[in-house]
C-alpha cells in the first residue's frame, strides 16, 4: 500500500500516476483544467483531465454498516411540510413551491453520484429516495459514477452537441473544480438553492458554505454535508499533541520516524499541505482570490524549507509516503506512527468503536484552524427535471434528513445546516448523540473552521510540492 518515494521515479511514472489517480474516484481537491468557454467547450479528450473533487473522503467518512440505518428515521417536518404548500419559491420557472411539486409528481430524477460505497447508495435510496418517492411521488435514479467528472462531461457534451433541453442529468453531486467547470461554462440551472423552503436552514453568509472552494456559489447548488481536516494522536505516547507547526516540528525532530503524511495529490496529503500554505502565509485570505503567482513564489519557499526541514526525521526516514489515508491508519493503529488525520472528524471514534484503533486515539485541531468545506448538489442547465432536484436537494435540507446525517449510528457526517434554525426538540435529539470519544464537540470545531483556497491554487500547491521536496 506504500509506494517508493517518487525521487527514485521517473518524471514519465510520475505523470503518469498523476493522471491515474485524476481518473480514479477520489476527493482530490480542485485541481483545475482550464474551464470551457461556453462558445468553446474543449473535446472530451480534455475534458477527463477534470479532478474529481468529492468522493474519497466521503467513502472514509461512509458508515460502517446498513444495520444501524435501519432504525426509524425522526419525522419532526411533516407539518412543515404543508406550511410549504403555499410558499413563494424564489426559482426559476415557478412561483410557489405548489407550482414545483405538482410539476414534479409523477417523474423521475436522474441524481449522478459517485456509487463507490454500497453503504452509501444503500442510506441515499431508503433515506431519501423512499421518502421522496412516498412523500411526493417522485422516484429518484441514483446513477452510480466511478468519478463524478463523468457526469460533468456528459453535460458538456451534451451541451456540445446541442441539446439544450431533455438532458440525462437532473442533479449532480459536485464541489470544487467540478463545480467551477460547469458555472464557468455557464451549464447550470438557476439561481435555485436560496429560493427552495429549507433553503431557510442555511446560513448563506457562512464563507465555506457561499464559496465552493473559492468559487462563490451564487445560487447554484445547495449543500448536502460537510468534511473538515483534523489531526489524529495516540495519546498514549504524546499526552499533549504539538497545537502550532513550529510545535509539530520540533516534535518530529525529537521523536525521528514517528511522523508522516500522505503524499499529494492524495487529498489528506495535499490538505496538510494547503494547512502549511495557511501558516507560511499568516493571513488566508490571499488564497481566496485566484491564483497569483507572485503571492505563491513569496509565501511557497517557507512551505518547502517547512517540509524539507522535517523530512529526514518522517517515517522510515521521508523516503517513502503513505499513498492512501487506509495505509495511514494502519500505521496508526499499529503503532509505527503516533499522528494521524482525517476529514471526518467523528472517523477516530468510529474505527476505535470498530477495533481499527486502541481506544487511546483522541484527535485535536492546530490553533491556526483547520481546513473545512462542503459537498453539494447541482442541476445541470439543460436537465430534464428541475422541479424534481429541487425536492429532492429540498428534503436533504431537511431537520428531518439532517438528523439521520448526524447520528453517528446511521451516517454521522458533518451539517452543513444552521443549527440555530432548528426547534429546540430538534437540537436536544442532535445534543443527544453520542459524537464518540475521540471526536472535538461541535463548537470547537466550528470555532476552529478555515474556508478552502480558491480552486486554482491546489494545483499550483501539489506541483511545487512534487518538485521542491518530492524531486529535491
Amino acid at each position: 500500500m506504500l509506494a517508493r518515494h517518487r525521487k527514485r521515479f521517473s518524471i514519465l511514472l510520475l505523470f503518469t500516476a498523476l493522471a491515474l489517480v485524476a481518473a480514479a474516484c477520489g476527493t482530490d481537491e480542485a485541481e483545475p483544467a482550464a474551464a470551457p468557454e461556453t462558445q468553446a467547450t474543449t473535446t472530451t479528450a480534455a475534458m477527463v483531465e477534470e479532478t474529481p473533487t468529492t468522493t474519497e473522503a466521503m467513502e472514509e467518512e461512509a458508515p460502517a454498516t446498513t444495520e444501524a440505518m435501519a432504525e426509524e428515521a425522526p419525522t419532526t417536518t411533516e407539518a412543515m411540510e404543508e406550511e410549504m404548500m403555499g410558499t413563494m419559491a424564489d426559482v426559476p420557472m415557478y412561483d410557489t413551491w405548489e407550482d414545483v411539486l405538482a410539476a414534479a409528481d409523477g417523474t423521475t430524477v436522474n441524481w449522478h453520484m459517485w456509487g463507490g460505497n454500497e453503504n452509501l447508495n444503500s442510506w441515499v435510496d431508503t433515506y431519501i429516495g423512499d421518502v421522496v418517492k412516498e412523500r411526493y411521488n417522485v422516484t429518484l435514479n441514483r446513477v452510480p459514477l466511478g468519478d463524478t467528472v463523468e457526469a460533468v462531461n456528459l453535460v458538456l457534451n451534451e451541451h456540445q452537441a446541442g441539446v439544450t433541453e431533455g438532458g440525462s442529468v437532473d442533479m449532480i453531486w459536485i464541489n470544487g473544480d467540478n463545480f467551477k467547470t460547469l458555472k464557468e461554462a455557464e451549464l447550470l440551472f438557476g439561481p435555485w438553492s436560496e429560493g427552495i423552503p429549507n433553503a431557510a436552514h442555511v446560513n448563506w453568509d457562512d464563507p465555506s458554505i457561499a464559496y465552493d472552494f473559492g468559487v462563490s456559489v451564487d445560487g447554484l447548488e445547495s449543500p448536502w454535508g460537510s468534511a473538515q481536516m483534523v489531526f489524529v494522536y495516540n495519546s498514549a505516547y504524546v499526552p499533549e499533541p504539538p497545537r502550532t507547526f513550529e510545535a509539530l516540528a520540533e516534535w518530529v525532530h525529537a521523536n525521528p520516524g514517528l511522523f508522516t503524511y500522505m503524499a499529494p495529490p492524495d487529498f489528506h496529503g495535499l490538505s496538510f499541505v494547503k494547512h502549511m500554505f495557511y501558516w507560511a502565509a499568516d493571513d488566508y485570505s490571499v488564497f481566496q482570490q485566484p491564483f497569483d503567482q507572485a503571492v505563491f513564489d513569496s509565501i511557497a519557499p517557507k512551505v518547502w524549507e517547512y517540509l524539507n526541514d522535517i523530512e529526514p526525521d518522517l517515517w522510515r526516514g521521508g523516503d517513502t509516503y503513505p499513498t492512501s489515508i487506509g495505509a495511514l491508519q494502519d500505521l496508526l493503529a499499529n503503532s509505527e506512527v503516533y499522528f494521524g488525520m482525517s476529514l471526518n472528524p467523528r472517523r477516530p471514534s468510529t474505527l476505535i468503536n470498530n477495533g481499527t484503533y486502541p481506544d487511546t486515539i483522541r484527535t485535536w485541531v492546530m490553533d491556526t484552524g483547520t481546513l473545512t468545506n462542503k459537498n453539494y448538489v447541482t442541476i445541470p442547465k439543460n436537465a430534464s427535471n428541475p422541479a424534481g432536484a429541487m425536492i429532492v436537494a429540498n428534503h436533504i435540507l431537511s431537520t428531518e434528513n439532517q438528523l439521520i446525517q448526524a447520528n453517528p449510528e446511521q451516517w454521522g457526517w458533518g451539517l452543513p445546516t444552521d443549527t440555530t434554525t432548528w426547534t429546540q426538540e430538534e437540537r436536544d435529539i442532535l445534543n443527544s448523540y453520542d459524537r464518540g470519544v475521540a471526536t472535538l464537540p461541535f463548537d470547537v470545531l466550528a470555532a476552529a473552521g478555515l474556508p478552502e483556497p480558491h480552486a486554482s491554487w491546489p494545483t499550483q500547491m501539489e506541483a511545487g510540492w512534487i518538485e521542491n521536496v518530492l524531486e529535491a
